[in-house]
């Protein structure tokens, strides 16, 4: 039985084939993206990949980046939105917290995603208990959809006061929407995000209901093409919060899949430090377009909320960083002497001087003219590799202007990128309470293994691993995963208060309802797994820290908390008492596992296919430097830096400072020296 994970990016889009009865990846393959209809690279590969399969698929994988290009463009028409009589301004009054633009004096917030024009509001109210103090006024809400119909809108968000406890009014509310326009996408905020706190409730309803008709059609097509080529396969789309869900799942809460390209490299990264005996790992993801890095602590970090574009977002979602740092980002000189690389990226379409159509100098230009990257060819001799565009992009751009060799101009443009990527590192390291001295480096995606050293050696990251095949690692990385749902229930009241019983049937509620949608998905009983969680506070906090709720004893709570609480603010009051907010249930559908682990090797001679002048940053002279296939490589036979490393997928780059061994599974182990 064969399952096929597909990762489209910014500029390549990859696929890789596990077999379940071997337990390993059999065949790895990656195309150019096409970013003007990305389903197309899809049907493209997965007819080039069919024809050397020795059978069907039985299911395929996608983690897409639609959703989140889609709110980052923001180019899709404005949804309608109905809220309640009265907070027709929720999304404008937003929190009043401008972040890290506090002291910006020319803030400019991004604009609403629905305009106050696009904004009825319903004649209805619900209270926090869920009793109905007035009901809904059915005439004057016909109304009001007409009125969002005469707009045009082709979707529609609704959000309720206190919808989360009583969603009778939103539920009345979609029925008539179906029945006046059936062919409007509607989001109800009830669904989506059943949830106290309304901003947060009804932005995320209001981002649902933008990216929906997009991401809705999306997915339909995808399935459609995957049906037409692999009849009988089922897809899943992979979600942010690490689990995959069908199609008909995430047509419905699209919201969940904002992330959902990056997640599946993280997941990946999980499950290989558990294969190699490590518990603290940073995941390092650097593609064509960005750079997206996480760290786990020994356990997936989530988080129940986030922003994306400037916007609230409240899903579970993996916790990710992401900046605009790939091998594709263009480096430019600003303010005549200021060397920028990125956030702006060749993609896909021209792409990187040195494939043949652009002109503007990128990472992988950088690259080339270094030495670092093959300068005939990458992917074994598929994408051919033009290295005088790439060092005449580097000189005319930025040697010119800033006086400097090709060389030292392109050394340069890996330093910043690799200073930039050091610095967000930081952020959800150091600035989180972790040490990176504790954590090991895993690096992938195109570009990942090609600027691990430097970016190690600037956090003093003792220990670096390169995946097999790690271009094609979120691929892989989406063959690990679950079809996991999640579900959240607010009920506010003092842990000391709550009756044990109560805890119980909330859990079981909201386990009844994972539990029955995952069969109907068609997975077994034996095969679902629940985790109940808790948000919980110190009364007054505006904010909750969440727990596991595994067992659920008040005292076995009180000090998760208290622990927890801790470990984030640096500060407890055990002397205070605790509220519970919410309750969270994980329902997880296991699906069968693969190892990361390479296939077996003898290994070949370990001797070098050839030698090469290469340049590395911080040093002023080139170096002979002997270039190896990853192929010829076997454990037990260390190699001191500098070397290059070959591979389909992606080059490893050994700085002069690191050496290189090979552990048992396959993997390349770097270790600094110096």
């Amino acid at each position: 039985m064969l399952r096929i994970g597909i990762d489209t990016g910014g500029t390549f889009t990859d696929l890789s084939v596990f077999d379940e009865d071997d337990g390993r990846v059999c065949l790895t393959h990656k195309l150019p993206s096409q970013p003007r209809d990305p389903t197309a690279a899809i049907a493209a590969g997965l007819r080039e990949i069919t024809a050397r399969l020795p059978e069907k698929a039985r299911y395929v994988l996608h983690g897409t980046t639609i959703g989140l290009n889609t709110l980052l463009e923001g180019r899709e028409p404005a949804p309608g939105l109905l809220v309640t009589e009265g907070f027709r301004d929720l999304l404008e009054l937003d929190r009043q917290w401008r972040g890290e633009h506090v002291y910006n004096l020319f803030f400019d917030r991004p604009r609403q995603l629905v305009p106050r024009r696009l904004i009825r509001p319903v004649r209805e109210r619900v209270d926090s208990r869920g009793e109905v103090v007035l009901p809904l006024d059915e005439e004057q809400a016909r109304a009001a959809v007409r009125e969002l119909l005469e707009a045009e809108v082709r979707s529609v968000a609704v959000s309720l006061l206190f919808s989360f406890a009583n969603p009778e009014h939103e539920r009345r509310l979609w029925t008539i929407l179906q029945e006046l326009a059936p062919d409007v996408y509607v989001t109800l905020s009830s669904e989506v995000d059943p949830q106290f706190r309304e901003f947060e409730r009804t932005s995320t309803a209001a981002i649902n209901a933008f990216i929906g008709p997009r991401v809705s059609g999306y997915v339909s097509t995808i399935e459609a093409a995957v049906q037409e080529l692999l009849e009988g396969a089922r897809v899943l789309i992979m979600q942010s919060n690490g689990g995959v869900a069908t199609p008909a799942v995430i047509a419905r809460a699209p919201v969940q899949t904002l992330m959902s390209g990056p997640v599946a490299g993280v997941v990946g990264t999980h499950r290989l430090c558990r294969e190699i005996g490590r518990d603290n790992a940073i995941s390092l993801d650097v593609g064509g377009t960005s750079c997206d890095m996480s760290v786990i602590p020994g356990e997936l970090l989530t988080a129940p909320q986030s922003r994306v574009a400037g916007y609230t977002v409240r899903a579970a979602t993996v916790a990710i960083e992401t900046i605009g740092s790939g091998g594709g980002s263009i480096a430019r000189v600003e303010s005549g002497r200021i060397l920028k690389v990125g956030p702006q990226s060749a993609g896909a379409v021209p792409g990187p001087a040195c494939y043949g159509k652009g002109d503007q100098p990128t990472l992988t230009d950088a690259l080339v003219v270094l030495g670092h990257l093959n300068r005939e060819a990458l992917l074994q001799g598929a994408m051919p590799i033009d290295a005088v565009a790439a060092r005449r992009a580097v000189a005319g751009t930025i040697a010119g202007p800033l006086e400097l060799t090709p060389e030292r101009a392109a050394a340069g443009i890996v330093e910043v990128l690799a200073a930039q990527v050091a610095m967000s590192m930081r952020s959800v390291t150091i600035e989180k309470g972790y040490d990176p001295r504790d954590f090991i480096l895993v690096a992938y995606g195109g570009a990942g293994p090609t600027v691990a050293c430097p970016i190690a050696r600037e956090l003093e990251i003792p220990e670096i691993c390169i995946p097999p095949d790690p271009g094609n690692f979120c691929a892989a990385g989406m063959l690990l995963t679950d079809l996991i749902r999640s579900y959240s229930l607010t009920r506010i009241g003092a842990l000391d208060e709550t009756p044990a019983e109560a805890v119980r049937e909330a859990f079981e509620e909201l386990r009844d309802r994972g539990v029955r949608e995952l069969r109907e998905q068609g997975v077994p009983a034996d095969a679902i797994d629940t985790e109940d969680f808790l948000d919980m506070r110190y009364p007054g906090q505006s904010y909750e820290v969440t727990v596991p709720a595994g067992d659920a004893r008040k005292e076995v709570l009180t000090r998760l908390f208290h622990e927890a609480h801790g470990r984030l603010y640096s500060h407890t009051a055990e002397e205070e008492s605790m509220e519970i907010v919410n309750y969270r249930v994980r329902c997880i559908g296991r699906l069968p596992k693969m190892t990361l682990a390479a296939p077996p090797t003898t290994g070949g001679s370990a001797q070098p296919r050839e030698q090469r002048s290469a340049i590395f940053p911080g040093d002023a002279a080139p170096v002979p430097t002997p270039v190896y296939r990853r192929t010829d490589l076997a454990p037990g036979r260390p190699i001191a830096g500098p070397a290059v490393i070959e591979e389909y997928s992606s080059t490893t780059v050994v700085y002069p400072s690191f050496d290189l061994s090979v552990n048992d599974q396959g993997n390349l182990l770097l270790r600094q020296t110096a």
